[in-house]
């Protein structure tokens, strides 16, 4: 058999030849010891090194504590007795907030108190990614692109991941009611000034566009607001609380998306250049995934996955705790392809298949200054608009139309038919 006969023979999709290898539960066995051996390797070996846990909670009643004393929490090697914290970046405001939690608790005690929220906060995320049912979206290509997920999202116990949860247990509740949604949304952004990217959520709801689009500008002026508020009652700490945003958050730790690939060529993320960038990219995924759930015909379910997921992509520092679901939602953009033709699908669940297999390699065979997330990333946006643009081509005749005489359109945005 000639090359070119060998790449042209026809082979299963990434997701049947998955299914068909793993009927043995010894290849069950080696293929749950793959996709989890990035996170079960890195928690192990911190309890058996005796390793420290949960140091970016640290950062946060550490710096409480320094309030506590009357001195700044900006300090780029805080100590704090008990601890060992990495630098505290929030609010003054959030540290004034904690301040009578641990003048009752201590510091240790609160480390004791958060402890179980945080357990809980990982089994919500752990349950929504891997056990809650979602049509069409098979339990093996849910799990090819765990391979990135660190263990350190687990071990640094930061307090996104009570965020993350919180922002999954009142998406479960859009069916009935956006508002819990949106408060948890606002309340995060308050500690967290990204989390207001979860606003995507609200676009790809089922409802009629119109008022999915008056929540989500209504969220976003409202969160804006926030901002605005705390930065000018932040007092005379503002100033080296900006500093250290831009020193620690921005600089020394731009995360896996944007601000990531700006430092990549050399550009700080007040260039002009990066700013257009993030003008740009922003608009295009939150439209590839608005396009995804609204012309796939998705159902709420996977639309609010998708929705989700996308809020991390668009988050121009997503951190490896933002990651802790994400695969999930990758996997069923993936799982959208399979409804435009067998080829299709093939290509695209082999490319996810192999983003995973990469993922595993880089963990286990790191590459010094990078982290899987660092290459996975760009491959995580680029395979949701590899699949938005199948989307778009196979719907190309109603965008044409819609394109050349937008007025039904628009009529029946504004009637709220659509």
């Amino acid at each position: 058999m000639s090359l070119t006969e060998f790449f042209r023979k026809p082979r299963p999709d990434a997701l049947t030849w998955l299914q068909a290898h793993t009927q043995k539960k010894s290849t069950r066995f080696w293929f749950l010891f793959l996709i989890s051996f990035s996170v079960v390797s890195h928690l192990l070996g911190r309890l058996v090194k005796g390793k420290w846990w949960m140091n970016d909670f640290d950062a946060l009643i550490c710096g409480a504590d320094y309030m506590r004393r009357g001195l700044s929490p900006y300090a780029y090697e805080p100590a704090c007795e008990g601890l060992k914290a990495a630098p505290y970046v929030y609010a003054p405001q959030i540290g004034e907030f904690l301040r009578p939690i641990i003048e009752v608790t201590g510091l240790t005690g609160a480390r004791w108190l958060y402890a179980p929220f945080l357990i809980a906060a990982l089994l919500v995320i752990a349950w929504y990614g891997l056990k809650r049912s979602f049509p069409n979206l098979p339990m093996h290509i849910r799990l090819l692109g765990y391979t990135i997920v660190s263990g350190s999202a687990v071990s640094c116990g930061n307090i996104a991941v009570i965020c993350h949860a919180a922002a999954i247990g009142t998406a479960l509740m859009i069916r009935r009611t956006r508002l819990p949604f949106l408060l948890v949304v606002l309340l995060s952004s308050i500690i967290k000034p990204v989390f207001l990217t979860y606003l995507i959520v609200l676009m790809c709801d089922a409802r009629p566009l119109r008022s999915r689009l008056f929540w989500s500008a209504a969220g976003a002026a409202i969160g804006i607001g926030l901002y605005v508020w705390i930065s000018r009652t932040a007092g005379p700490l503002y100033e080296v609380w900006q500093k250290t945003i831009y020193d620690i958050t921005l600089i020394e730790q731009p995360g896996y998306t944007l601000l990531a690939w700006a430092e990549w060529v050399g550009l700080t993320i007040d260039h002009p250049a990066t700013l257009i960038a993030f003008a740009v990219y922003f608009p295009i995924m939150a439209l590839a995934g608005l396009l995804l759930c609204d012309l796939g015909k998705l159902s709420l379910d996977t639309r609010i996955l998708i929705g989700l997921g996308m809020a991390q992509l668009i988050n121009p520092r997503m951190m490896s705790y933002d990651m802790l679901f994400l695969p999930t939602m990758l996997a069923a953009v993936v799982m959208v392809a399979r409804d435009y033709g067998e080829r299709t699908f093939s290509q695209v669940s082999w490319t996810f298949l192999w983003i995973g297999v990469a993922g595993f390699f880089m963990a286990v065979l790191p590459i010094k200054d990078f982290k899987p997330a660092d290459i996975m990333s760009p491959a995580f946006v680029a395979l949701v608009l590899w699949v938005s643009l199948i989307v778009i081509r196979k719907n190309k005749d109603v965008i044409q139309q819609t394109l050349k005489n937008p007025k039904p359109f628009l009529g029946d945005i504004l009637q709220g038919r659509l």
